[in-house]
Parts: C-alpha cells; structure tokens; sequence
C-alpha cells in the first residue's frame, strides 16, 4: 500500500468523520477545526482527486439546489481501500507511539 502523507490522512479522517455531510466546504472547515490546517479549496481539491485516483474515496453528486444556483454539491465517502488504509495507519502509529505515555 502507497503511504500517505499527513494532509491525505487528515483528508481521509475528515471525511470519514463528516460521513454523509463531506463535501469540500465540509471537509476545509472540519480540517481547520480539528488540525488547524487552513487548507485553499485548489489544494484540498487535488488531495481529493489523488485520494480518489487511488480509490481510497469516491464521490456521488447530490441534488442541485435553488441555494447553489441550480448546482449540486458533490459528495465524498470513503472506499473499503480508504478504511484498511487508515487502519494500517493507526497500526503503525500505535506501534511507534508505544512508549510515549512513558515521558513525564
């Protein structure tokens, strides 16, 4: 499996978080709040299309709405490749935090 760097991993974890309610602005707002990680929609787009390329995600697009100007929200969920990615990660950064609760 291809490592992720740490944006992608935050991007996999925001979406998993937001679950049916990740799309772009969701995804930017929710990394800025939990990693403060002020992200541009142009960078946070291409990790969204890397992540996709690897199907470690999908999108689905969502109804147009009056609000959007008769434009549809795309939306992103995670693949069954995306979980075993951010298990193996959690695996692995389990194992290298091992004696950290040890410091005082």
């Amino acid at each position: 499996m291809k490592t992720l760097t740490k944006l992608e991993e935050f991007v996999l974890l925001a979406i998993l978080n937001l679950k049916e309610n990740a799309y772009l602005v969701t995804i930017q707002e929710y990394l800025e709040k939990q990693a403060a990680n002020s992200l541009s929609f142009g960078t946070l787009h291409v990790l969204l299309r890397r992540l996709e390329h690897a199907e470690l995600i999908k999108h689905y697009v969502g109804e147009a709405t009056a609000k959007r100007g008769g434009k549809a929200i795309k939306f992103y969920e995670i693949t069954k490749v995306g979980v075993a990615a951010l298990k193996e990660i959690e695996k692995v950064n389990s194992a290298m935090w091992v004696n950290f609760s040890e410091l005082n």
